[in-house]
């Protein structure tokens, strides 16, 4: 009876200590892994083995920023505007959130703040001056220490399904760096045009594709406003009615627009389609760079995205300057298509005229295709023209060496008042028409262009990783915690074996 005792009295004894012991494991674990994830928060422990890097910095935009580590007066400030446990709570602004902290930790000039503007609406007050009007909790003000920002809501880190209105990628880098990149260049002016019944829409693709270029974009009167000297690029979109040429009152919209292409400043845009008559001063204006906007109207039954013919799916240019433009997009395993819409056919005069020629270079972007199949029909009077490849966006150069320096000069012609619509610029970007207008800004306007950032689809989450490495991370992880656990179980069994 005795020895039964001893016996259920040393089997209580045990048990309580193992029941003591795999508590006590249970709770390190617990701590442990509070106090890891504390760390990796901080610290960004985070490894990102996606095909795409979705939620990384790469290495473009190191490259890009890079230049501004050294510079002292380089500041940029990214604040949210709800606390960062909040954030943290919903899974789309965490990754938006997460990936500031990624450029806070990689550059020394960022800084991440947080305002609660429910509690303390006025924490923000000093960016309302400037381009921040109407702040939420889901913005993200993006600035340069200063008076000059960037709102931007959460949600428009992400790229969405114009059919479905889905998410299907996160466009969070390409938004901070080239956010940045504005900031803390020298941001020189784009301007658009106004009062000839131009579309000019602020906030729309064109304006803020050449925001996200690191333009300061304005419209400009030129009947009344002066060009600043820091103007790079002009934007003639869709005019329905003629500039002012040569006249007693004075006022010369067309020598203002010659006068900035002939000192080098940076180029000319121009998108005219079927819609726009004949403008006599501006078409003389764009003869003397080669260019003439035919007035006809492309039909292409063949080679359109629409049963009218209209939206017409162009034809990259595959020699001469304008190939340079599309010849990263030429390379892609599938090419996305350029959609121009109500296209106008455009002649290069120094081919064909003699009486234009100079020492401008022209080149064709865009064509119809070379099948031929393509059908230009007079706006007015006359037959159509059938049986030829039609130019649908051309570029004119001008480049000459003062004081040994290059100063270029430049007109991009486009016979669409499409072709820099949100339609064919957004959504998806399964049309090439935003990129090739960046490459273009790119080769002949600004230099610093975040191109190579593209959107990060959530679908290439993949691993990219080999079947070696995939077997040394699941020995890893399902292997040295079994060996853990294996090891404290035979040290308990060892001490109550002795004991």
């Amino acid at each position: 009876m005795e020895n039964s005792k001893i016996a259920k009295h040393r089997r209580l004894k045990f048990g309580a200590l193992a029941i003591g012991l795999t508590a006590a494991v249970i709770a390190l674990i617990v701590i442990v892994n509070a106090i890891f994830s504390a760390l990796a928060q901080k610290y960004l422990w985070i490894i990102d083995m996606t095909d795409s890097l979705v939620f990384s910095i790469s290495e473009q935009s190191k490259n890009i920023l890079d230049p501004y580590r050294s510079k002292e007066d380089s500041h940029i400030d990214i604040t949210f505007c709800m606390p960062a446990d909040e954030l943290d709570a919903n899974y789309y602004s965490n990754l938006v959130h997460n990936l500031a902290l990624q450029y806070e930790e990689e550059f020394d000039f960022v800084h991440v703040n947080y305002v609660d503007i429910i509690n303390h609406p006025d924490g923000i007050a000093k960016y309302l001056t400037s381009s921040v009007d109407s702040p939420k909790t889901t913005s993200v003000i993006i600035s340069d220490g200063g008076t000059d920002s960037r709102l931007i809501d959460y949600t428009a880190f992400y790229t969405y399904d114009q059919q479905t209105g889905d998410i299907f990628a996160f466009n969070g880098e390409y938004k901070y760096t080239s956010s940045m990149l504005q900031l803390l260049g020298d941001s020189p002016i784009a301007y658009f045009t106004t009062g000839h019944g131009e579309k000019v829409d602020e906030g729309k693709a064109l304006w803020t594709l050449m925001e996200d270029a690191g333009f300061d974009v304005r419209k400009i009167d030129l009947t009344k406003d002066p060009l600043d000297k820091t103007a790079k690029l002009m934007v003639i979109n869709n005019p329905l009615t003629d500039f002012i040429g040569d006249n007693e009152s004075g006022t010369n919209e067309i020598k203002k627009i010659d006068d900035f292409l002939n000192n080098y400043q940076g180029g000319l845009m121009v998108f005219m389609g079927s819609e726009t008559g004949e403008l006599p001063e501006l078409d003389a204006l764009l003869a003397e760079w080669g260019i003439k906007f035919e007035p006809m109207q492309v039909i292409d039954y063949s080679n359109a995205i629409d049963v009218d013919g209209k939206m017409i799916s162009a034809t990259y240019t595959q020699e001469g300057t304008g190939s340079s433009i599309t010849t990263a997009l030429r390379e892609l395993e599938s090419t996305p298509k350029a959609i121009v819409k109500n296209a106008r056919p455009i002649t290069l005069l120094y081919e064909r005229n003699s009486e234009y020629k100079s020492d401008r270079y022209t080149s064709t972007v865009l064509t119809t295709s070379p099948e031929k199949t393509a059908i230009a029909n007079p706006l007015g009077e006359g037959d159509p023209v059938t049986n030829e490849q039609f130019n649908l966006m051309t570029i004119t150069l001008d480049q000459r060496y003062i004081d040994n320096e290059a100063h270029l000069s430049f007109v991009l012609a486009t016979g669409s008042g499409y072709f820099g619509d949100d339609e064919y610029t957004s959504g998806s970007k399964s049309y090439a028409n935003r990129d090739i207008m960046f490459y273009a800004i790119k080769a002949f306007a600004r230099k610093t262009v975040p191109l190579d950032l593209k959107f990060k689809v959530f679908s290439d989450t993949k691993l990219n990783i080999t079947k070696a490495e995939a077997n040394r991370y699941t020995a890893l992880i399902t292997v040295v915690p079994a060996l853990i656990v294996a090891g404290i179980g035979i040290y308990v069994y060892t001490r109550r074996r002795y004991l």
